[in-house]
């Protein structure tokens, strides 16, 4: 054996097994504490899964209705912020004097994200921000719509141009009925009262950015 070839003393011996079963706890701590990691990260993602999965037995309505948006909204916002993420770097790198209104647009994604994050969290805000951000975009649609179809087009660009308008309205318009239910505004405490305030205050700040912006 390669041990005995090299006529250590005993001495010598006690340190080399000393140093390999040091060698191999260390080893062995390593693979718990990695193993330990991916139990933890499994834990975590299973426990976010189950709290936006709308598909569980036992669920109230309301409750299957905010798991939906969570999960279809939280998809959509990873996907603009990947879309958009050099358009940030450019975005930073440019001169804050040169900023506009303008530029707002190009902060949606980073807006919807905290949004989802804070009405994932049934925080009060988070309604706000969401039922906000939904009213922007029916308003928008209707105000692109005439805006478009106030152009000469040709074919069937109209009838194609109107079924995207619906199907966008009806996207938009449907989860911001639903998010106005009674039973979801109960859980995050929104009065009737609040909810209409909010739409109506969203209406009127995207109606001064649409003219500013249009100057």
């Amino acid at each position: 054996m390669e041990i005995e070839r090299r006529n250590l003393t005993e001495e010598e011996l006690k340190q080399m097994k000393y140093t390999i079963k040091k060698k191999e706890n260390n080893q062995k701590r390593e693979m718990d504490k990695r193993q330990q990691r991916e139990k933890e990260i499994k834990k975590n993602i299973s426990t976010l899964f189950h709290s936006i999965n709308p598909i569980q037995n036992g669920i109230q309505t309301p409750e299957k209705i905010i798991r939906l948006i969570i999960l279809i909204f939280g998809a959509l916002a990873i996907y603009q912020f990947y879309q958009h993420f050099k358009k940030f770097q450019i975005i930073f790198n440019i001169d804050f004097s040169y900023w506009d209104l303008s530029m707002v647009k190009y902060f949606h994604p980073i807006i919807l994200l905290i949004t989802i994050i804070l009405f994932w969290k049934r925080n009060k805000i988070g309604w706000i921000l969401l039922s906000s951000i939904l009213t922007f975009a029916v308003m928008n649609t209707i105000v692109s719509f005439f805006q478009t179809s106030g152009r000469r087009l040709e074919g069937g660009a109209f009838e194609i141009l109107f079924l995207i308008v619906v199907i966008t309205l009806l996207f938009y318009g449907s989860f911001l009925f639903l998010i106005c239910k009674q039973g979801v505004l109960n859980i995050f405490k929104i009065s009737r009262r609040t909810m209409f305030a909010t739409i109506a205050l969203a209406m009127i700040v995207n109606f001064i950015f649409i003219y500013l912006i249009g100057k």
